[in-house]
């Protein structure tokens, strides 16, 4: 393609935008915090980032020795621990995990990997190298300056993800573990930066594991929260302690909201059932008691009278009932979202 003399500048600065920085505000928390997003698209090193994450998952494959991959794993496991008089529940939160992350312990922890793995010299070097090339361009543009991140990973940046789990599963297994020994804790899960503690409150002092915690290393700060009345909520979980066994409810924030897509939007009809698919399995799949599910189930017609025809949720249920003659008189078209172009 041809560009004139008089868009060839406009051309190559679309092209060379620094990565900018956004606030994406946590709606899901109460206080509505802002994240800081940076917008890593345009970077040199995006793609290669991209392409890199997968070849870390390939030659380094991780344990997840002490990971849950979801809430119904997280049931089961908890379902086989033994219970006893004194069992105890608390979670830890780390704090801002990405832009904590130690970046020259990550380069050194992935250098130990690849030697744990037998890796080739050359290839070893290789990966190093655009490691440390992702981590040090940590820089991104907001309100016409340019900045630098000094310390971390950045929020946005493809790679960071599989970063921050490499760091946190050596630790996991390393200094973490040793916690684990010397204080005898029942079961210990983690989920991304949350982790869900079971233990003894008769042979371990949940204070002494949350100083050692926040011990391990200078950058990360662990926030502790105790059990109340006997249950903690983790992930999309209520964990309550009977006197025999756990049991487990549906577990929603305060700012929940059930928001879906709604049918008369032009998105293709798989994304606007997605979530009713997950309200539906997430039913089904749940070690939760009868009443539970049915308040879900209540919960869930509501939602999608709300947003959906009767249509809808027919077609959910595996009815065989026909649409009313308005429903079918409306037509709609879908379009692949790529932007303003879409609009």
């Amino acid at each position: 393609m041809l560009i004139g003399t008089e868009n060839k500048g406009k051309f190559i600065s679309l092209i060379l935008k620094p990565p900018s920085l956004r606030g994406l505000i946590k709606v899901h928390n109460t206080k509505t915090p802002i994240c800081p997003i940076v917008n890593l698209k345009n970077a040199p090193s995006y793609k290669l980032a991209k392409m890199f994450t997968n070849i870390l998952k390939s030659y380094i494959p991780l344990p997840n020795v002490y990971d849950v991959q979801n809430s119904v794993q997280l049931m089961r496991d908890l379902s086989d621990i033994p219970f006893v008089p004194g069992l105890k529940l608390a979670s830890l939160d780390i704090l801002d995990t990405y832009t904590n992350i130690p970046t020259e312990d990550v380069t050194n922890i992935i250098s130990s990997l690849c030697k744990a793995h037998n890796l080739d010299k050359t290839l070893t070097k290789d990966i190093l190298t655009i490691t440390r090339l992702i981590v040090t361009q940590n820089y991104f543009w907001f309100k016409g300056n340019m900045y630098v991140q000094k310390k971390g990973l950045a929020m946005g940046a493809p790679t960071s993800s599989i970063f921050s789990e490499i760091y946190l599963q050596y630790m996991g297994n390393t200094l973490i573990y040793d916690v684990l020994q010397k204080t005898r804790i029942e079961g210990y899960f983690r989920y991304v930066d949350d982790i869900l503690i079971v233990y003894n409150e008769n042979l371990t002092d949940i204070n002494e594991i949350h100083n050692r915690f926040n011990s391990i290393s200078p950058d990360l700060n662990f926030i502790l929260e105790l059990e109340q009345d006997d249950g903690l909520n983790f992930l999309d979980l209520t964990i309550k302690k009977t006197t025999t066994k756990m049991i487990f409810n549906i577990y929603r924030k305060p700012t929940t909201s059930d928001n879906i897509i709604p049918n008369n939007s032009c998105h293709p009809s798989e994304q606007k059932l997605a979530a009713i698919q997950y309200f539906i399995n997430r039913i089904n799949t749940y070690d939760i008691g009868h009443a539970e599910k049915q308040k879900e189930t209540e919960i869930l017609k509501q939602i999608v009278y709300n947003k959906f025809h009767t249509s809808i949720l027919s077609r959910i249920r595996k009815s065989k009932t026909k649409p009313d003659s308005e429903n079918q008189r409306k037509r709609g078209a879908k379009f692949t979202y790529i932007g303003k172009e879409t609009r």
